[in-house]
This record gives C-alpha cells, sequence and structure tokens, in this order.
C-alpha cells in the first residue's frame, strides 16, 4: 500500500529539492526514498524508473528557467527585455547551478516532450530577439551563441576564475552583452 499523501508530484518536489541540495550527478533514488521517509521499492508505485524523475527535473528547471526570463524581461522595451534577459539567464544559472545542469543534460534524454520543455524555456528571449527583425537561421545562430556565451561565463566565474582586476566579471559580461545587442540593433538597421 502506498504511503498516505506520497503522490507523483510530491515525489518530484522532493526529487527538484534534492538535486538543488546534492546536485544533479549526485542524486540516488535511496536518498529520495529517505527524504521521503518510504524504502525505495515504494517510489516505483509512482514512478515508471529513475529516468522519469531525471526528465521531471529538467522539465521543472526547464519551467523555472521560463518563469524567471519572463518575469526579468515582461512589459519593457526591446532593448532592456534583452538584457534583462541575459542577466536573468545568468542569475538562473549561478543560484540553480544544479537543476541548470539539468538544462544542459536534456540533450541526452531520449524524450520529445523534454526536448520541446527546453526550447520551452529559452522562448522569452527568442521571442525578443524576433522583434529585432532577426529572421531564421541567424537567429537560431545567435541564441545559440547568446546561450553559449553565457554558459562559458558562468562555468568560468563558477571555477574561480575572472576574478582579478583591472576588470571585474560585472564589467566584462555588461560589455559583451552590449556587443550582442548592438550586433541585434545593427541587424534591425541593415537586416
Amino acid at each position: 500500500m502506498a504511503k498516505k499523501g506520497l503522490n507523483h508530484d510530491t515525489i518530484m518536489n522532493a526529487a527538484v529539492a534534492l538535486v538543488e541540495e546534492k546536485g544533479y550527478d549526485n542524486f540516488s533514488l535511496r536518498e529520495l526514498a529517505g527524504r521521503l521517509d518510504v524504502q525505495p521499492a515504494s517510489l516505483y508505485n509512482h514512478i515508471k524508473c529513475v529516468g522519469e524523475i531525471n526528465e521531471a527535473v529538467a522539465v521543472r528547471a526547464s519551467q523555472m528557467l521560463h518563469e524567471t526570463l519572463t518575469e526579468a524581461m515582461q512589459g519593457k522595451d526591446n532593448d532592456a527585455a534583452f538584457i534583462d534577459g541575459a542577466y536573468a539567464y545568468r542569475k538562473f544559472a549561478e543560484e540553480h547551478r544544479e537543476l541548470y545542469q539539468a538544462l544542459i543534460h536534456i540533450p541526452s534524454l531520449n524524450d520529445e516532450q523534454i526536448h520541446k520543455a527546453s526550447f520551452y524555456s529559452f522562448e522569452p528571449l527568442r521571442e525578443v530577439v524576433g522583434r529585432y527583425g532577426m529572421e531564421r537561421p541567424y537567429s537560431i545562430h545567435f541564441i545559440r551563441t547568446l546561450r553559449s556565451f553565457i554558459h562559458g561565463f558562468v562555468e568560468l566565474v563558477g571555477n574561480g576564475l575572472m576574478q582579478r582586476a583591472p576588470s571585474s566579471k560585472e564589467e566584462t559580461f555588461d560589455v559583451a552583452i552590449h556587443q550582442f545587442l548592438s550586433y541585434l540593433k545593427e541587424f534591425s538597421n541593415h537586416g
């Protein structure tokens, strides 16, 4: 018999909390069961396999990033929305490092719904880029390059780089994001 109050959502909420606390690669079903005060086998009354938990964590991370970007960009002109969206993306990746890792691992998950969730997470940034008149394939390349820059920046800073003067990491990030914005504006004027 399943433990009263234990359901799919409870399990997934606990999994997200555990991933944030312990790390994406350090997550274990045994720890999750312990956190929920059940035997590991009891979890299988509500989930099919461990992969389902990984997928749910990735989807939750995707939803959280979408919400973060939407909140940061909502109601702003194009330039402010772009800049604030880039900063919000960086902040999400820094503050939710382990959930962010779940987003990075999405391509290894073999599920079309998970891939759609990943696409959804960056929709607000794609929308603002589209407002500058950038069409495919340029917009795809632009978003990929922007994501690669922010991801690389977060990784480098997280590993202790960019900590010394004469320029702060904040100045470096700001200069780079404004260069991306300048390209968007130039594209808009001549695209």
